[in-house]
């Protein structure tokens, strides 16, 4: 459940920021009433200008004189302060990554990426004249150069070429170039033209004949949208030398392009080879499971030994369950009825095959299914059955629902965290989930990078989680998340 989280947590911190942000916003309306008014106007559109062009779009200097462009629409102000929030909720979420998000998709946010030296004064001259000139033609929305800063993009991870960004203070829009030629990357705009109505076919194709001179195939697809307040709708057209170009509106009024080496770079919303990351033909798992039956009695060198293991495991159930003694005592059990140690055939050990994950134990009896990586001791994952501990400080059955996760949660699990892997272990615990009147789902990172989420029904614990690195989907192995993308050979955690 914490991957809805790491999935949208800019988005969700950026709405509880803009429920702050109301407030100013009513205040900052009051102040300017009347002939002021217009002065705190968002507008969807810079001020309506007559342009002409003079000069030719990024990276084709050679190309022939383009018409003089057309007056823009009329500009549209948003007068409502719930219009100004959303205005804030958009650029946030639209910018926040190097290449903006040109509409509501999610593609992979590439972490690679690092500023790099200081652009030198004359490419930065000419990435920014690209620049304008993308706006300019392609949207028909002008843009100054006199705040415009020019940021080199460097992948440290060597599969992507260096890019070119470029923006201005008030982030009012982003344009990224490819360094090497100066062509189109990604361009966005919160100054779009509102239109009545948009010919989709004819205006992508318009769009793509000036901006990269290239022809475009036959029809247009329909990427969806949304229709609440405003109507956002994105298209992508298909080029004849296969490269795809994606065009998002608002209300009728182009404000994003993104240029796709592929098919699958468009369905994905990504604008380089190395950012593909779910479609079939390109990615691939490195490594499948493959584990095969192990002897208790010969160990491979390195791993813990079972008593190790069981040691770890007890440690756990003491914690999580209260001790055994304890449980014995306050249920009137006798040994037999109530032991943590394991018994013969409780616990086996597996080999890995695969090369990419860890030997483990298996441990499976009345209190818990859990799986334990043989050299490194973390909890690969763990099915428990309904654990709890008596003492008054930890148990967490009479915890009201709207309580959970909070201080009595983070008790418990720092106590359970402390015995079982050590009180330096892990970074933070927080509170990931709580639904349903049932449900309670808390989250450890752990120093190491790992991170686990344990999930509670009605203040029994039920499972553990295991999750290897901080953008990995799939819990248990982290191999189980490790991808390939075949075109370039980069490796990496699928999320």
């Amino acid at each position: 459940m914490k991957l809805f989280w790491m999935k949208n947590k800019v988005l969700l911190a950026t709405l509880a920021a803009m429920l702050a942000l109301g407030g100013l916003f009513w205040g900052g309306l009051r102040l300017f009433e009347g002939g002021r008014m217009q002065d705190v106007m968002v507008r969807t559109s810079f001020a309506e200008a007559e342009a002409t062009a003079t000069s030719q779009p990024a990276g084709n200097a050679d190309a022939p004189a383009q018409p003089a462009a057309t007056a823009a629409p009329s500009p549209v102000p948003a007068t409502q302060a719930e219009d100004l929030q959303w205005m804030v909720v958009e650029r946030e979420w639209r910018y926040n990554s190097v290449i903006p998000s040109i509409n509501d998709s999610v593609p992979d946010d590439n972490r690679s990426w690092k500023e790099g030296d200081k652009v030198d004064d004359e490419l930065a001259a000419k990435a920014r004249k690209a620049a304008v000139d993308v706006f300019d033609w392609g949207m028909n929305v002008q843009v100054s150069v006199d705040d415009m800063t020019v940021t080199r993009y460097v992948d440290e991870a060597g599969y992507r070429e260096n890019i070119l960004r470029m923006t201005n203070e008030k982030k009012e829009y982003v344009c990224v170039l490819k360094e090497k030629d100066l062509s189109l990357v990604a361009a966005d705009s919160v100054a779009y033209h509102a239109k009545a109505q948009i010919d989709a076919a004819s205006d992508a194709s318009d769009v793509a004949q000036k901006l990269l001179f290239t022809q475009t195939k036959a029809g247009v697809y329909d990427r969806g949208g949304s229709y609440g307040r405003v109507r956002q709708v994105t298209f992508a057209i298909a080029l004849a030398d296969g490269r795809y170009l994606t065009l998002a509106y608002t209300d009728g009024g182009l404000h994003g392009i993104k240029v796709h080496p592929n098919e699958a770079a468009m369905e994905e919303s990504v604008c380089f080879l190395s950012d593909i990351r779910h479609h079939e033909a390109f990615v691939k798992q490195v490594a499948v499971e493959n584990f095969e039956a192990g002897d208790l009695q010969h160990i491979v060198e390195g791993d813990m030994t079972p008593d190790q293991a069981e040691l770890l495991y007890r440690d756990f159930l003491s914690a999580a369950n209260s001790r055994a003694s304890e449980r014995r005592e306050a249920e009137h059990l006798t040994l037999e009825q109530y032991d943590y140690n394991l018994k013969e055939g409780e616990i086996s050990y597996f080999l890995d095959k695969s090369g990419y994950r860890e030997n483990y134990y298996h441990i499976e009896n009345r209190f818990a299914t859990m799986d334990i990586a043989a050299r490194t001791g973390y909890i690969v994952r763990a099915a428990c059955s309904g654990l709890y501990n008596l003492d008054p400080a930890l148990n967490l059955l009479g915890i009201e629902y709207d309580h959970w996760g909070e201080q009595e949660y983070k008790d418990y699990m720092k106590h359970v965290i402390d015995a079982t892997f050590g009180p330096d272990s892990y970074d933070s615990i927080d509170v990931n989930a709580v639904a349903d009147d049932l449900i309670c789902t808390m989250d450890v990172d752990m120093k190491d990078g790992r991170w686990y989420e344990f999930g509670f029904t009605k203040g029994r614990l039920m499972y553990i989680e295991h999750y290897a690195a901080p953008r990995v989907s799939v819990p248990g192995w982290g191999a189980d998340s490790l991808y390939v993308n075949t075109i370039t050979g980069e490796e990496f955690y699928q999320w």
